[in-house]
């Protein structure tokens, strides 16, 4: 018989640990919920929404303006990129890659100059950039 009074204290004894803990989960839950419920009726309030617009206002200017900075940033990058293929001489605007243009001009050095009369070579057998230069 001192068997089965064991078995039922340990019964007892977890039956009231299943209670204990069952009320303090039930009260821990209670009281995160009234949290949550008083943290978003705080945060429902004007002022509190208009710091939130505020913030997002600020944060989208910022990424509108880093955005205009790469934009910029690039267009300096591609200028940087299609300078060597505009003819010093003319300004006419030479389209071919990069890898196919002759040897660059040296700064400093004028680019050569047709020295010949308008009227010697006709506009249509020079081809259109000699027509400029010539014009």
């Amino acid at each position: 018989m001192h068997e089965r009074g064991i078995r039922t204290v340990k019964r007892i004894y977890y039956f009231g640990a299943g209670v204990a803990v069952g009320a303090l989960a039930t009260r821990r839950t209670r009281r995160a919920k009234e949290a949550a419920r008083a943290a978003l009726a705080a945060k429902l309030t004007p002022s509190a929404v208009a710091a939130d617009v505020a913030d997002a206002i600020a944060e989208l200017g910022n990424a509108v303006g880093s955005f205009a900075a790469d934009v910029r940033q690039g267009a300096a990058n591609r200028r940087a990129q299609y300078r060597p293929m505009i003819d010093n001489a003319t300004g006419a605007v030479a389209l071919l890659a990069p890898d196919q243009l002759g040897p660059q001009p040296v700064p400093g050095i004028a680019a050569s100059v047709v020295t010949a009369a308008p009227d010697a070579v006709p506009a249509a057998t020079a081809g259109p950039a000699a027509a400029r230069r010539t014009a």
